[in-house]
């Protein structure tokens, strides 16, 4: 028996509505569907397991005969390996819905949604967020998490690189932290940042400059106090000395993690977060049980955050950057400001906790245990315990004091400049 002859374009083409709908066939269980309205539609029928099937494969003319045919095709193969074509183009279609849902953005997000709901700083989640869109959702957005490899997330850090070491160190981190949450929640077979340690550039070795001398210590605290740029560096700047804490922490932090009436202490309290105290998000968190950090704030710190707050309260975010929005003043806004007054290459922002550190000891004899528990975060017990972080609180409270009055006799001889917004 001679096979049926396909449909010919001008069959199709001309194809027109009837009083009722009715097929034109084109062999092997492929037909077009004409209504009564003239609609064409490409129907493909078959039997599975000897249930009878009717697969659409289009609206004509924008589904041509061609991919009709072509459609139809790897249907039946399908079909011959004992598959449902049917079955199979829905699998297909909840894979793309499942991978549009799991892309690095969509999961990214999602974590840290998490995250604010678990009491993380709403300033810190959204400088985070802030860093995500600027460096990495441009590139790996909208890419399916579990497709995400080495070399396309290298090339995204290493972009970010060009501009910062630091912002691409920090943007692995949170990168990896996705990738984790992704693994964790089944979106992911793996972690791609984990293969790229030692891929990015290593902060140099060596010692940050710092003074630690009483004198000269006192020509730089007057140098600063008379800096005249804006509002939030000079703030910087005031509090850098007087709080012990590395930049990253002090730069970074939100208005909800201080308390300058008291409330919680009884007196004006710093409170980092242990996701942000020290190395942000070290292991060892989980696995020893760090906990927040406490800054006792003195009276001149609390004089200086009450000044800013008007200007900043707003955003969350305590330094927050005019030029940025949504940002944390950047890592060079300290270390300009200090080359601005002449001391390029004798004191960085991180040289204040050398500075404290030295001149607590040295002039003022405070023990070093409180020093170290109050600059380090990191003390332990012989057995690698984290003290307590109300360890030596009381004796703290009085250093931080202690040592925000030594820093004003410093000052003593010179002109102290009222600290004020200057005209932009």
């Amino acid at each position: 028996m001679p096979a049926l002859s396909k449909l010919t374009d001008v069959q199709v083409r001309q194809a027109k509505p009837k009083a009722t709908p009715y097929k034109l066939s084109d062999g092997g269980g492929l037909h077009l569907l004409v209504k009564t309205d003239g609609t064409r539609y490409w129907r493909y029928k078959y039997r599975f397991l000897g249930a009878e099937r009717l697969m659409s494969l289009g609206v004509y003319p924008e589904v041509t005969a061609a991919k009709a045919r072509e459609d139809h095709r790897a249907a039946r193969l399908l079909l011959a390996s004992g598959i449902d074509p049917m079955a199979d183009r829905r699998k297909t279609k909840l894979l793309a819905v499942l991978s549009s849902e799991t892309t690095v953005e969509g999961v990214a997000r999602e974590f840290w949604a998490k995250q604010l709901a678990e009491k993380r700083s709403p300033a810190y989640v959204e400088s985070v967020l802030a860093m995500l869109e600027k460096d990495a959702f441009p590139w790996l957005g909208k890419r399916p998490v579990d497709q995400v490899d080495e070399p396309e997330l290298l090339a995204a850090l290493l972009r970010a690189e060009t501009r910062s070491p630091e912002t691409a160190r920090k943007l692995r981190t949170h990168l990896g932290q996705v990738f984790r949450y992704a693994v964790q929640h089944g979106k992911a077979k793996r972690d791609p940042t984990a293969l790229l340690r030692g891929a990015l550039r290593t902060r140099k070795g060596g010692h940050f400059a710092a003074i630690t001398n009483p004198e000269p210590f006192g020509d730089l605290l007057r140098s600063m106090y008379a800096y005249r740029g804006e509002l939030v560096t000079q703030a910087l700047l005031r509090l850098s000395p007087l709080v012990f804490q590395r930049p990253t922490e002090l730069r970074g932090s939100g208005w909800d993690e201080f308390d300058l009436d008291g409330r919680s202490w009884g007196v004006p309290m710093w409170e980092i977060p242990a996701h942000r105290a020290g190395v942000e998000f070290d292991t060892k968190i989980a696995r020893t049980g760090w906990e927040s950090h406490l800054v006792p704030l003195s009276l001149q710190a609390v004089s200086i955050l009450r000044t800013l707050h008007p200007l900043t309260g707003r955003t969350g975010l305590v330094f927050h950057s005019s030029r940025n929005p949504g940002q944390p003043l950047s890592s060079g806004a300290a270390l300009s400001a200090l080359r601005r007054i002449g001391y390029a290459g004798k004191m960085t922002a991180h040289g204040f906790r050398a500075s404290a550190r030295t001149m607590a000891a040295e002039r003022l004899r405070v023990n070093t245990d409180i020093l170290e528990m109050q600059i380090s975060h990191r003390v332990a017990d012989s057995l690698g315990r984290a003290y307590n972080r109300t360890q030596f609180l009381e004796e703290r409270i009085a250093m931080m004091q202690q040592w925000a009055d030594y820093l004003d006799r410093l000052v003593d001889g010179g002109t102290v400049l009222p600290f004020k917004r200057v005209a932009a």
